[in-house]
């Protein structure tokens, strides 16, 4: 109610489905206000209203970003917002390439570092190199990196023979990101700097030190490209993960920190594995989502979404992290419909908001290693799901 009368404010019409839903959420909280000598009764009326509401939620946000959107194609007939997919480590090839040309106007090129040198000192270029060349030739955006991932899936095992010694990491850390700049100067739009910092997970490091490693590899990047936008992103932007560990900087805290030492970043980017638990974010509603966007806008850059959602809820053997689906965060089960129905309702309340200028979806294949279960475009059969389908109608409907 409180979203739906600020929006009335500015002009926005609310439709006759939202009130409709709105008066029956409102009946059913009453009553089971008033059936407490019925706590059966009271309790499944309780569960209609929040159920309801929810129902409200998605109607109310869906006019919002009808009417957004259209007031944002009346000034721009194109929106330059960047949808991009991870293009991994394979080259694209076939099918691949088809429906990734189709559904995606930029690519990330992870630059993994444990992919990159499995052995201290031995760098294997070619995927990297391969995936470059793919995206110029056809005309991609690119974000490139991170290029500074802590956590098990992104740094190479030979690396926690230096645990404790931050002067040595932050001299690898720093060498490597110089060594990427280097190579790939020129060919990315983007560079995506820093990922996951904000949460403890690899080489026993204080936020400090984490601040303190992320503010040198800025540096670096910086000294070698003093022109490409820079952007670094923060992992579960809700920060359920301090529910566990006792750290001082929440993910906006840790970003405010980076923003007010005016090291030249460009951009802020929240990743959000929707879905999954533990070391992911939990199911939230529309109008939670926009709220999370509005705050972080307040810092005054620009924002990149990195999503992840799963399409089934079991087992994965090809997922390396360990977080697992929440077989709960969709109403009838995790499916591939359920993926597809957030995408598509997730990513247009994204484009309608204005400090929103990148959009990734994080994982393409699930028939290759990846970080979350389920979480790709191509299942294990590199058949493509029908969440890729709406992104591809997204794309035609709104953006270059």
């Amino acid at each position: 109610r409180s979203a739906a009368a600020a929006w009335q404010m500015v002009g926005m019409d609310l439709s006759p489905d939202y009130r409709a839903k709105l008066r029956q959420s409102q009946l059913f909280f009453a009553r089971a206000a008033n059936e407490q000598a019925e706590p059966l009764a009271a309790a499944d009326d309780a569960e209609r209203a929040l159920q309801v509401a929810l129902e409200a939620i998605n109607i109310l946000s869906g006019d919002y970003v009808r009417q957004v959107l259209t007031m944002r194609h009346q000034q721009t007939p194109q929106l330059p917002t960047l949808l991009a997919g991870n293009v991994e480590s394979e080259p694209l090839t076939g099918q691949f390439a088809k429906r990734f040309r189709d559904a995606f106007n930029s690519a990330a090129v992870p630059l993994n570092w444990r992919d990159m040198e499995r052995e201290q000192g031995q760098l294997a270029w070619d995927a990297s190199d391969q995936q470059m060349a793919w995206c110029c030739e056809q005309g991609l955006r690119i974000i490139a990196g991170p290029l500074m991932r802590l956590d098990s899936a992104g740094i190479p095992d030979w690396l926690y023979l230096w645990e404790g010694d931050i002067d040595m990491l932050r001299s690898f850390f720093t060498r490597r990101a110089e060594d990427l700049v280097q190579r790939y100067l020129g060919k990315v739009n983007v560079w995506h700097v820093a990922a996951r910092m904000n949460v403890m997970d690899t080489l026993k490091l204080s936020e400090e030190q984490r601040l303190r490693l992320t503010v040198d590899v800025i540096d670096a990047v910086r000294r070698h490209d003093p022109k490409t936008p820079m952007i670094v992103s923060f992992d579960q932007p809700w920060a359920e993960f301090l529910a566990r560990e006792d750290l001082e900087l929440s993910p906006l805290h840790f970003a405010d920190t980076l923003v007010r030492a005016d090291l030249g970043v460009g951009g802020l980017g929240l990743e959000i594995n929707l879905g999954y638990w533990p070391g992911g974010t939990l199911p939230r509603d529309l109008l939670e989502f926009g709220r999370q966007i509005d705050q972080w806008s307040i810092l005054g850059l620009p924002l990149v979404i990195f999503l992840t959602a799963p399409s089934d809820a079991g087992p994965d053997p090809l997922a390396l992290l360990a977080a697992k689906p929440i077989a709960a965060a969709a109403d009838e089960g995790l499916s591939r419909e359920s993926q597809r129905e957030l995408v598509e309702h997730l990513v247009p309340l994204l484009l309608a908001k204005q400090s929103v200028q990148g959009i990734v979806w994080n994982q393409l294949r699930d028939d290759q290693p990846h970080n979350f279960p389920h979480g790709g475009l191509f299942d294990t059969r590199q058949k493509r799901k029908p969440a890729i389908k709406v992104l591809t109608a997204i794309r035609k409907a709104h953006l270059v």
